[in-house]
């Protein structure tokens, strides 16, 4: 077993939440278990689950993605377990992150200093993005040749700026107008010394911040499998149209740039479907992104505990709004979503469950 993780204490993090742990957000008890029924190795338990990818099992595995309610059965099914006992109790007395994480950690020692600059990066970004709305991700791409995945990547610290490659590292010091990594640094210091870059930081590296969406998700899954247990299957991420008159939420949604929706109220209200989670967001589409059968007019309803499915719809949170996608799988079995208008065409498998949800229902109004 790998040493603990540490931290290289000359440096001192300042003001920055730096947290080591930010990348396992879905900490649980797979590896133990699947060793425990004797695949030593997880290539052999992808070889038991063919609607798996075992890129996708080995992310759920590390905690990098949450599970969906029916993975979660589907591998307990494998390892002969119930599959509310793949999930962990992240407040038990005794759980150490720390600890779980071990295995997991490619390098035993942190260098605190890269770790800093890795958020206030990500934070940078995020605000970059919030103040000029033409910054959507394909324009990234296209105009500074930063790929979906490692936009993702960046804006969430999962990589220190040292591990990407010399063009990755050009690319992002051109994103923010600078010509060099020194002017970068600079430019990047200087927009945390003003506190520009205070109101991102939370959502990029703050230990109770990821504690709290753990917990989150976990209680969702709990919900959702005892749902499945007792007969009730969870609503399927397709096209519905029936409502629950007993109570109505907030539609949101204004039209925005490269056919972006904003995450606006109208003032309107609107009684959401039964199957939605508590957390669930009507959003009007604005226009028809997907084509004529989808009209603009129709208000979506997204869950952010759900995970998009293809044959399904996703909502891919950007910044200031969402962007609607229907969902497809490639031949290597990963997600690619799409819209006809404007026509893109996004990978979905490297986005966390905090960047893309399932669109569970729609209703046309």
């Amino acid at each position: 077993m790998d040493a603990p993780v540490k931290f290289r204490t000359a440096a001192s993090p300042g003001t920055v939440p730096v947290d080591p742990y930010r990348a396992f957000i879905f900490p649980n008890n797979i590896r133990e278990l699947r060793r425990r029924a004797g695949y030593q190795k997880l290539i052999g338990l992808s070889h038991r689950l063919p609607g798996l990818t075992y890129i996708r099992l080995s992310k759920i595995e590390r905690g990098e993605v949450t599970a969906r309610a029916h993975e979660l059965i589907e591998v307990a099914g494998v390892l002969g377990v119930a599959p509310d006992a793949l999930l962990l109790d992240a407040d038990a007395p005794g759980f150490s992150i720390d600890d779980w994480a071990t295995p997991f950690v490619n390098m035993p020692m942190l260098d605190l200093e890269r770790e800093r600059f890795a958020v206030l990066l990500a934070a940078a970004v995020r605000h970059l993005r919030s103040t000029d709305r033409s910054l959507t991700i394909q324009a990234i791409g296209e105009r500074h040749g930063i790929a979906p995945v490692n936009l993702s990547r960046i804006e969430n610290a999962q990589r220190s700026f040292e591990e990407w490659n010399a063009p990755t590292r050009l690319a992002i010091a051109e994103l923010f107008g600078t010509a060099s990594e020194a002017t970068l640094r600079a430019r990047i210091d200087q927009l945390h010394r003003a506190g520009e870059l205070d109101p991102w930081m939370s959502s990029v590296s703050d230990p109770d911040e990821r504690l709290r969406r753990t917990r989150e998700r976990i209680v969702a899954l709990r919900a959702e499998l005892r749902g499945d247990v007792a007969g009730v299957p969870a609503a399927p991420a397709t096209i519905a149209t029936v409502g629950d008159p007993a109570a109505t939420i907030a539609v949101r949604g204004i039209a925005g740039p490269d056919g972006l929706v904003l995450d606006q109220e109208t003032g309107e209200r609107i009684p959401p479907p039964p199957g939605c989670g508590a957390q669930v967001i009507a959003l009007r589409l604005c226009r028809a992104t997907l084509g004529a059968g989808l009209p603009g007019q129709a208000i979506l309803f997204i869950d952010p505990d759900r995970y998009p499915v293809a044959g399904g719809l996703a909502a891919v949170r950007e910044t200031g709004g969402f962007r609607i996608l229907a969902v497809a799988a490639g031949m290597d079995g990963m997600l690619v979503g799409h819209s006809q208008s404007p026509q893109r065409s996004l990978p979905l498998n490297d986005l966390t469950q905090d960047e893309v949800h399932a669109v569970v229902a729609a209703r046309f109004v």
